[in-house]
């Protein structure tokens, strides 16, 4: 590896480009496997049991640069140049990765498309970045064939099946040449990836190579890897971290646009027919697994460290992992699509802190989510809903004391500071500070303990104004979630003329649950807990986000709510 820290040369450089990370790869141990992943047609052969295995192909650092430079060529012959944006809609694997390496090694830039999106989704993010390729499968390219930012698409590259395309991913593929590494800047953009927001409306974060660099070094310095791991990622953020660290990655043979009853089953049997040493997954993957591995007496002892992040997680969750993975550390990350990690929680110091208070019924105030990193400055500012300027609003009058609840604020390297043509996304989600930092608004509510922790106490746009007070839902939601009869929880404010917004507590209730019950247990917990609750309502479902499966989805939950699709067992 260089001495020099990829991403933070002065000027132009080679140096810059997050390839080089790949390219030391093929230096220092060419033979050493990157990728490992289930072979076509492995899941449907597989008789769904996890103790039997799954077969799989590789690649080694060798091989798979080799193949970035040739298909790197390929877009260079395209007439791919510099700075233009390539749309990568392609499953999470060899090729997917391949073709985001090619296009940052010339200096292009790679653009990620959710691959549960929807098709005004494609268009919006289209209409942002206006590319100049994109590269998918046909049923994608059908997909867009009426979405009018797609219209004037200048390349159109096939991967697998189909046809009336010129330009096809094999052929890419097989170009003769190797594209050298393109001169950039640090600041160039290398990645943008869209996120949907509570507005439903796309934003595509900026990822520079200087940020995807100092990410890498802010992971690398919380999970470091040795040589011999391998390591199952649920997310392609760490794929990409282990990718630039060297590491062997076991890619998950899951869909995570369309979970399945299997996928637990799926990844113990990665987990101990690949020998996976270290893993990142979802909370809902993690609750799968060690659900699974109870109910079948499977232990998974070779596991030495597991990662998850990405929506809350319950102590029982954790309690539940712990006694099948006995062996690994457990570590919480709290980050965001904007910056990851923020801070961080080891899972058995989690479970050994004491209550402040020893009734079982009664809930702190928020979820401890550990130490914020330490390459991050941090403030807390009072709750606002618009843009924040502070050369009319200064620092002295949002700022507030330490252990006060507000919205948590970041600075640093590896935090994204802007997005890609989005600057209205800019106004809401970033403070520009005199001295040229950018802050972003996590929209997290939080404050700190006594001992530097931070605990998290809901979402800025999810807070309760009741009668003049604020209300936060993650206190609430946590006993909701320990009862017995719920299967899902969610706790919203709807606009009530009285009370400026009233208090609303949903449920999906287990099977045999009675009303009176849920009625008379939810009145007295949340009467324990000083809680007001001004209605209950059961649904069929609660909306959860589909990324991961495991966030609420409060703007839609309200919709449905409003929309009368409930059953009101205690109205205000």
């Amino acid at each position: 590896m260089t001495s020099e820290r990829i991403g933070f040369q002065p000027g132009s450089s080679t140096g810059n480009n997050v390839i080089a990370y790949i390219d030391a790869h093929l230096r220092d141990f060419p033979g050493r496997v990157a990728l490992r992943w289930a072979a076509p047609g492995a899941i449907n052969d597989w008789d769904g049991n996890a103790h039997s295995s799954l077969a799989h192909q590789e690649i080694s650092y060798l091989d798979f640069g080799l193949r970035i430079r040739h298909f790197a060529q390929g877009l260079l012959d395209l007439g791919i140049v510099h700075g233009d944006r390539v749309i990568i809609f392609l499953p999470m694997g060899l090729d997917m990765y391949t073709a985001m390496f090619a296009v940052q090694r010339i200096g292009a830039i790679a653009v990620f498309l959710d691959s549960w999106a929807r098709a005004s989704h494609l268009g919006a993010s289209a209409a942002c970045v206006e590319p100049t390729a994109m590269i998918s499968a046909q049923p994608a390219f059908e997909l867009v064939a009426h979405v009018p930012a797609f219209a004037r698409l200048p390349l159109r590259i096939l991967w697998g099946p189909g046809d009336g395309f010129a330009h096809h991913f094999d052929a890419l593929l097989a170009t003769p040449g190797e594209a050298a590494i393109a001169p950039v800047a640090s600041e160039t953009t290398a990645l943008i990836t869209f996120t949907t927001g509570s507005s439903g409306t796309p934003k595509g974060a900026r990822r520079t190579h200087r940020f995807l660099s100092a990410q890498h070094e802010a992971l690398d310095k919380l999970i470091p890897y040795t040589a011999g791991d391998r390591d199952l990622p649920a997310f392609p953020i760490f794929s990409l971290n282990n990718l630039a660290a060297g590491v062997t990655s076991v890619l998950p043979a899951l869909d995570l646009a369309k979970p399945s009853e299997r996928d637990a089953a799926i990844l113990v049997s990665q987990i101990l027919s690949q020998n996976v040493s270290c893993a990142t997954l979802s909370p809902s993957m993690l609750a799968g697994v060690a659900r699974h591995c109870h109910q079948t007496g499977t232990r998974l002892p070779g596991l030495r460290r597991v990662v998850t992040g990405g929506a809350p997680i319950s102590k029982d969750d954790v309690l539940s992992f712990v006694a099948i993975a006995g062996n690994a550390a457990l570590w919480i990350f709290y980050g965001s699509t904007e910056v990851e990690p923020m801070a961080h929680i080891e899972g058995h110091a989690w479970l050994a802190q004491k209550p402040r208070c020893s009734d079982p019924e009664m809930v702190e105030e928020g979820v401890n989510v550990g130490q914020i990193d330490s390459n991050l400055e941090y403030k807390f500012i009072r709750i606002c809903t618009g843009p924040i300027d502070l050369q009319t609003t200064p620092w002295s009058e949002i700022e507030l004391k330490p252990g006060e609840i507000g919205e948590f604020i970041v600075s640093g390297d590896h935090v994204c500071r802007d997005y890609y043509n989005n600057p209205e996304a800019f106004l809401q989600t970033k403070i520009a500070g005199a001295d040229g930092r950018v802050w972003h608004r996590t929209g997290d509510l939080a404050y700190t303990d006594a001992a530097g922790e931070l605990w998290v106490v809901g979402r800025i746009h999810n807070a309760i104004e009741r009668a003049g007070k604020y209300v936060f839902p993650v206190r609430p939601e946590v006993l909701l979630k320990r009862m017995p009869f719920v299967e899902q929880a969610a706790f919203v404010g709807l606009p009530d003329a009285r009370l400026g917004e009233k208090t609303c507590v949903v449920l999906k209730l287990r099977d045999g649950a009675g009303p009176d019950r849920v009625v008379s247990e939810v009145r007295r917990i949340f009467g324990k807990n000083h809680i007001p609750v001004d209605e209950i309502h059961l649904v069929a479902s609660i909306p959860l986000d589909p990324r991961h499966h495991s966030k609420v989805e409060y703007a839609a939950l309200r919709d449905a709510l409003r929309a009368g699709h409930s059953t009101p067992l205690l109205t205000a």
